[in-house]
């Protein structure tokens, strides 16, 4: 015979039990009943987007039609034709696929009417297409300097990138001809941003317009887990005489982020950071944004005075470095020669851009932080001390003015006044 309060125990926890198992029971009917049809009419949706999707991706168009990616277009993972993406990844967009190239010659569909560039891997061709009626740009990369899977791996990332407003839109149009791997891009009527830069720079206020939008498609890239590499006056094409449409472009050297990468060749030493600079020949480093962001930093300062603020970034070799890297890190308050232009706030800027050490770098969307603020202010010398004035709205370069002259002015005036208190006695 069990006790009472054993009977009273047992009597609770079967009570307890048998009200846990009803309400897990009237759950599984209410979600059986309720939602019989979702799950099928989800997986039939999945389905058909994978279907529309591969197909109008993976197929090279050498046709009449000039297409373009969609910003809402996506492919399912679940796609045979792509191997399952990493946890970092960003989508497809680091699984390049094989893609087929039709053998064809230019005259097949295409006027060429000039060359507009050319460099050691690649020509760039303004060309007519027939069937469309339409001018376009084509990249024709020589295949003797570069490989198959390289070329499909620039095409793919410049496609999928596309629909980014401030990034070059590549047509879904790749074609290989004898010499030449070959695929469509956007014409930019206005040529890149070198062609556009005076010996003194651009003014204050379109300096601010290609920066944010220069950010804006970086950080979207970094946001992809992608980095540029290879950021110059080169790669950005102007759409517009105001600047108000510049695009990024060339992304031959685009490389996702953490990767062990080689230098890039046949760039602007200017633009290489030092970390990079560093690095032995034939010696592999990790692949970071933070690069983008030292580049992003001088192009800035590039368009801003219309040449590079050193030759390279070596404290050793290049004394021009070597005074901004003390300034940089506060060793002296000494601020170098090409940079005393510039205001307070954009020097706090430059120094978070190009300070020495990549992990204090900041993002390239930093620059978004200074948009309301003066970044050139104007300087009148008097003396080995220049005197700070109120800067002129409208006025972007710094006046000095010779001390000399304003001391001749000086006496002139003294003149005058002697003059009209003799004339009154």
């Amino acid at each position: 015979m069990l006790p009472y309060n054993s009977l009273l125990f047992i009597c609770a926890f079967l009570r307890l039990v048998l009200f846990t198992e009803k309400r897990s029971f009237s759950f599984r009917l209410r979600r059986s009943i309720g939602d019989g049809g979702s799950t099928n009419s989800r997986n039939s949706n999945n389905n058909s987007s994978t279907c529309t999707n591969n197909n109008s991706l993976l197929s090279p168009v050498t046709s009449a039609k000039l297409e373009v990616p969609n910003s809402s277009a996506s492919v399912s993972r679940r796609s045979s034709i792509y191997k399952k993406p990493d946890k970092d990844d960003s989508g497809i967009i680091h699984i390049v696929p094989d893609i087929e190239l039709p053998l064809m010659t230019f005259s097949d569909q295409y006027d060429v009417e000039k060359t507009l560039a050319e460099g050691c891997f690649a020509r760039i061709l303004l060309a007519h297409h027939r069937p469309t009626n339409t001018s376009v740009v084509l990249k024709a990369v020589h295949a003797e300097m570069a490989t198959l899977k390289d070329f499909q791996k620039e095409f793919h990332l410049n496609y999928q990138l596309s629909h980014h407003r401030n990034i070059l839109s590549a047509y879904n149009v790749a074609f290989q001809t004898k010499d030449y791997y070959v695929f469509a891009m956007e014409h930019a009527p206005y040529g890149d941003l070198a062609a556009n830069l005076g010996p003194h720079g651009l003014h204050e206020s379109a300096c601010k317009t290609i920066s944010e939008q220069l950010s804006s498609a970086l950080g979207f890239m970094h946001s992809k887990n992608l980095v540029h590499r290879d950021l110059k006056l080169e790669n950005v094409l102007v759409f517009t005489p105001d600047f108000s449409r510049v695009k990024l472009c060339d992304f031959g050297t685009t490389t996702k982020k953490s990767l062990l990468v080689h230098k890039v060749k046949h760039t602007w030493t200017s633009c290489v950071p030092p970390e990079v600079l560093e690095i032995v020949k034939n010696e592999r480093f990790l692949c970071m944004p933070t690069s983008d962001s030292w580049q992003f930093g001088i192009l800035l300062f590039n368009i801003l005075t219309g040449s590079p603020p050193w030759n390279m970034a070596d404290w050793v070799k290049d004394t021009q470095y070597l005074n901004f890297m003390k300034y940089e890190q506060r060793k002296t308050t000494k601020i170098p020669d090409g940079f005393r232009r510039f205001s307070p706030r954009l020097m706090r800027c430059f120094r978070k851009y190009l300070t020495h050490d990549p992990e204090d770098r900041c993002k390239v969307t930093e620059v978004i932080k200074y948009m309301k603020d003066r970044w050139v202010e104007c300087r009148i010398a008097t003396s080995k001390s220049a005197m700070l004035i109120s800067p002129n709205p409208d006025q972007d370069s710094c006046i000095y003015l010779n001390k000399r002259e304003g001391r001749l002015s000086a006496d002139e005036n003294k003149l005058k006044l002697k003059r009209m208190m003799s004339s009154y006695g």
